[in-house]
Order: structure tokens, then C-alpha cells, then sequence
């Protein structure tokens, strides 16, 4: 999707330069704005997406998240000091 909005842009931009007519112009001008803008956008979340880790814990990892939330008393017990 994003070198189909990247080649939208070019073809705006085609369009703008190769007309004589203003309105072809216009319309020209407005797809290569708006087109590059959203290939900015969908390349920028492709990169996001690349680099992010999934948002959903194994059930490894959520035992191993429970393990550090109880108190150290539960985790490993000490035995009392002899006086």
C-alpha cells in the first residue's frame, strides 16, 4: 500500500508538470501533496511496525511478571534470627 501512495504522488506530480490546463494543474498538485504525505505516513508505521514487540504476554512471561509482585517474604522465606 505504501509504493502504490508513493507512486500516486509521482503520478500527481506527472500530472502537474505535464499540464497546460489549471484545473488538471490543481488536481495534479493536490494527489502529489496528498499522496506523499500518506506514503510518509505509511512508511513511518511499516518502520513502527517493524521495530515494536506484540502487545500480548506469553504465559511465561506473566508468570514471570507475578513472581517479582509478591512480597519478598512470600518469594523466599528467612529463618528468624536466633537470639
Amino acid at each position: 500500500m505504501r509504493w502504490i501512495l508513493a507512486a500516486t504522488a509521482l503520478l500527481g506530480l506527472l500530472i502537474a508538470l505535464a499540464t497546460r490546463s489549471p484545473g488538471w494543474m490543481g488536481l495534479g498538485l493536490m494527489l502529489a501533496l496528498l499522496g506523499a504525505i500518506a506514503a510518509v505516513f505509511a512508511f513511518a508505521q511499516a518502520r513502527i511496525d517493524a521495530s515494536s514487540r506484540p502487545e500480548q504476554l506469553s504465559d511465561g512471561e506473566i508468570a514471570a511478571l507475578k513472581a517479582t509482585l509478591k512480597p519478598p517474604s512470600a518469594r523466599d522465606p528467612q529463618p528468624p534470627a536466633a537470639a
